[in-house]
């Protein structure tokens, strides 16, 4: 079956979701971020009841997508605006360690040697669906 995990920052997620809602219609199993509705974005600077707490809720989300990587046959980098933060290098680190392949929407990361990663820049769900 064809794959992919998409990884992205959380101000794309409407453009992220579209590109994954294209990507299922094409029949690919996608693993996409999640991300809440435009209210119930959960910010970097918020706590849950304790710091414990707090810190079990963000390593819950990383491990979770660091799951779907293990799962999915390819990496998908949605860096629009040449934009990739703290949480998409991890995993693009993650994906990189696990010789997954990594495609992106633009060849940039603002970063050479994040932009080392990337195999292959691909831009429509079409192309990238047609490649898996």
């Amino acid at each position: 079956m064809k794959s992919v995990v998409v990884c992205g920052s959380k101000k794309y997620r409407k453009e992220i979701a579209k590109f994954c809602a294209e990507l299922s219609s094409l029949g690919v199993l996608v693993f996409e971020p999640s991300f809440p509705a435009e209210g119930d974005v959960v910010a970097e600077t918020d706590t849950f009841h304790s710091g414990f707490v707090t810190s079990k809720v963000f390593k819950g989300l990383t491990l979770e997508h660091f799951d779907w990587i293990r799962k999915a046959e390819v990496c998908y980098v949605y860096n629009k605006d040449d934009y990739v933060g703290a949480s998409v290098t991890m995993e693009m680190a993650y994906a990189s360690a696990l010789s997954k392949p990594i495609f992106a929407l633009s060849p940039n990361t603002g970063d050479p040697c994040r932009d080392a990663l990337i195999d292959k820049v691909i831009a429509e769900p079409k192309d990238l669906a047609k490649l898996l």
